[in-house]
């Protein structure tokens, strides 16, 4: 389902579509094709296509669910809104070249045999803060996605972004009509998908197709771009050409410009083909006038890939990276690639039969993995993994759930289509249903980019990972908060710290509350420990990177500023290695507050005399709270962000959404007495759903009843007391429940601050509290 890119009503697609309207009038403002997605009261129109199913077949169902109207060749008997077209098909297609036509913007078409959802999502990362970009959601690249995505622009945007797949001679001609790209953007080659084609060159000719009439196309320079593409229209990217690059260091490399400049720049990927991608979508954001600095800066926090390598943290704590969407030769490669620095970790590798289905590929990728990872570390499965002789090998999926033993922290699991591996991922985890957090890393993105516009430039951050990253996980928070180029990562114990090494990672940690912990553990993870106290500085002091608390007025940990000047002569006795100076404000969202004015001026006195006596010590004061009240004001030269990177606090955006499946639906009668100690009864008869949540999981008692509730497709589920430990029951009606629904406990209707209020709570405490039975799933994009 899409948002249409404003509201249309059913008398004009009427019009437009030469159709013939039924029953009522109607302005939808969605669309949708399957009716699983459908959500009563969002004025949403069901498109009835032929396909591998028929989607007549489902109109019933479709205005059961709350569709507003349908678009239809056979309309059902009834006053039901429904607009019947000759064929849905091409009504759906001119319906989007229609609107095309009157978008006032520049679209860029980006085609290719892969990478095109990797180079779309990089794309508009960069043209962030520069050009306002709409985009096609998700892949959704196909002769249903491209108008599906051309329908979902507004009207007021700088430039859209649009995907176009093609597996066949001809199909682009649909989409090059429909589209008419302003600008043009190929991405890789790949043999696996010449489809129906003879040869590259043929594929490549057909894709010019699209571009016809662009004014300009990025390409890599591959040898059948460069047999194919008009050199005059074409803005190369390779070693040679206008958009040149050159890799130094991992990570690191050359930028050299159409105008004559180069600049150094810096990726958070290191893989070749994560390169390509990312100067690909640069290319084009610089020919669309995007300066050059911007595109530097913002090259070296590109986001992970959109809907791939998912994170899911199960009920033990293990980790899985969930890269089941697809496999190619090409892009389990890519994905092993980005495993390397977990290696530490010994991550077990689960892969299938990959495209293509050749003996050829399949060697390829196990050189691969021998020269990386372990035999018995490696579970292969599918008929072509089973002559190559090395690592654990099964004919299909059901042998490997029966035979396969797992044994690790870290698993990542890639397979075909074909094998659906995603559907063994819960038996695999050891669970099957189970409540998950799912965290938006595109909301804590932005309420990072938002805090750091707050901040002086130059100022560094130090994210706070204490107490599992506030329940949002640690290892999955710290890999990505490293990408966008924080600084310094801060947790509570030595524990935490050293989980964080074990995982690989090699970013500056400072531990805030260290104990006599042999100084050698410290010193061999190369932590940096908070002091405040005289016994913690004769520890550490002289061993281990120090940063130095004072208290200014909360009157919680530190030293007083009368002790200042003693302080600074035991460091400088102990030749100490003071990294930096900090305090805590007791009351950050409150600048005008005098305490908080007198906090920051002692500390600003303390500051001084130690950037005198320690040049090098990083002053820091500010937490979330205090970076947006007082960032500009009192930044000094780092602050802590904490659980404000969730969104916790306004005018930052929610970042979480925690969601319980339903086990069962049960119908009773009016009267009936249910759960412990027979304590709710029913006033009507009607549905009760059984969750799998319960205070077992991190919820309070004291919050559920008498008027707690959760949500589904925005209907309120009431609770039916008392909460369990592992189960909850709640009133659902006649809504069309079904086993396996996934319920809101808050979310997209109801955000955690929200949720936190009416249950008695803060959203401090409802994200900490959550046990590891709940799965902590990362993705990038919708909740």
């Amino acid at each position: 389902m899409v948002a249409l890119g404003r509201p249309w009503p059913l008398e004009e697609l009427a019009l437009l579509t030469e159709g013939r309207l039924m029953g009522p009038s109607r302005v939808v403002r969605y669309l949708a094709w399957d009716t699983r997605a459908l959500r009563e009261g969002q004025d949403v129109l069901f498109v009835a296509l032929r396909a591998a199913r028929d989607g007549h077949a489902y109109l019933e169902e479709a205005f059961a669910r709350g569709a507003a109207a349908c678009l239809c060749e056979k309309p059902l008997p009834g006053q039901q809104p429904q607009l019947v077209v000759a064929d849905t098909w091409q009504a759906l297609w001119k319906w989007a070249a229609a609107w095309r036509q009157t978008l006032p913007y520049p679209i860029l078409a980006i085609t290719g045999a892969i990478g095109k959802t990797w180079v779309k999502e990089w794309l508009a990362y960069l043209l962030e803060g520069a050009r306002a970009a709409v985009r096609s959601p998700g892949s959704f690249n196909s002769r249903l996605g491209v108008p599906a995505s051309l329908l979902s622009f507004p009207p007021d945007a700088e430039v859209g972004l649009v995907e176009v797949g093609f597996t066949k001679p001809g199909e682009i001609d649909l989409h090059a009509k429909m589209v008419a790209p302003t600008w043009g953007l190929m991405t890789a080659d790949s043999s696996r998908h010449l489809e129906a084609f003879p040869d590259r060159e043929a594929r490549a000719r057909e894709a010019l197709k699209l571009f016809a009439c662009a004014a300009w196309i990025v390409a890599p320079q591959e040898s059948a771009y460069l047999k194919v593409l008009p050199a005059q229209k074409v803005r190369w990217v390779g070693e040679t050409g206008p958009f040149r690059w050159q890799a130094l260091n991992p990570g690191e490399g050359l930028w050299h410009l159409p105008d004559g400049r180069t600049l150094p720049i810096r990726l958070p990927e290191k893989s070749p083909f994560a390169w390509q991608n990312a100067l690909l979508a640069a290319a084009a954001a610089y020919e669309m006038g995007v300066p050059p600095e911007h595109l530097q800066a913002r090259l070296a926090t590109l986001p992970p890939l959109p809907h791939r390598l998912q994170w899911i943290y199960d009920a033990e704590g293990r980790l899985w990276i969930d890269d089941t969407y697809h496999a190619d030769k090409e892009s389990v490669l890519a994905a092993l690639q980005e495993m390397l620095p977990l290696k530490p970790l010994r991550p077990v590798i689960v892969l299938s039969d990959l495209a293509p289905y050749t003996p050829a590929a399949h060697e390829e990728v196990v050189a691969f993995l021998q020269a990386h990872f372990r035999p018995e570390e490696v579970h292969l499965i599918g008929p072509l993994f089973e002559g190559v002789g090395w690592g654990n090998r099964y004919p299909d999926k059901e042998t490997f759930l029966r035979e396969a033993r797992l044994a690790g922290r870290v698993f990542f699991v890639k397979g075909s289509r074909r094998h659906a591996l995603e559907t063994i991922l819960p038996h695999l985890m050891g669970q099957g249903l189970a409540p998950e957090l799912r965290i938006n890393w595109e909301k804590v993105y932005h309420n990072l980019s938002y805090l750091r516009t707050h901040l002086p430039a130059g100022t560094r951050i130090l994210a706070m990972l204490k107490a599992e990253a506030y329940g949002g996980g640690d290892l999955g928070m710290a890999h990505f908060l490293v990408r966008q180029g924080v600084d310094y990562l801060g947790v509570a114990y030595a524990r935490e710290a050293l989980r964080l090494r074990e995982a690989g990672l090699t970013i500056p940690i400072v531990v805030f509350y260290p104990g006599q912990e042999p100084l050698r553990l410290y010193q061999d993870a190369h932590l940096q420990v908070a002091v405040g106290t005289w016994q913690a500085l004769s520890h550490w002091a002289g061993h281990v990177p120090l940063h130095v608390e004072f208290d200014t007025g909360m009157g919680r940990m530190g030293f007083l500023p009368e002790e200042l000047l003693a302080v600074v002569r035991f460091l400088q006795e102990k030749k100490a290695q003071v990294q930096g100076v900090f305090s805590h404000l007791a009351a950050g969202e409150a600048p005008h507050h005098p305490a908080t004015s007198q906090q920051i001026q002692k500390f600003a006195a303390v500051y001084k005399v130690f950037k005198e006596a320690f040049p090098e010590a990083l002053g820091h004061l500010l937490n979330t709270a205090g970076v947006l009240s007082l960032g500009k004001e009192a930044a000094f030269d780092m602050v802590r962000i904490g659980i404000g990177l969730y969104g916790t606090l306004p005018p930052l955006e929610e970042a979480t959404a925690l969601y319980a499946p339903v086990l069962r639906v049960q119908a009773y009668a009016e009267n009936q007495a249910l759960n412990y100690g027979f304590s709710a009864r029913l006033t009507r008869a009607g549905q009760v759903a059984t969750l799998a949540i319960g205070y077992g999981d991190g919820l309070l008692r004291s919050g559920a009843y008498p008027n707690g509730y959760f949500l589904w497709q925005g209907h309120k589920l009431p609770i039916l007391p008392p909460l369990n430990m592992d189960l909850t029951l709640v009133w659902a009606g006649d809504l069309p429940l079904s086993p396996g629904d996934q319920v809101e406990v808050w979310g997209p209707n109801r955000p955690l601050r929200a949720f936190a209020e009416a249950w008695g709570t803060s959203p401090y405490e409802a994200l900490v509290r959550l046990s590891r039975r709940v799965r902590r799933v990362y993705s990038w994009g919708e909740l």
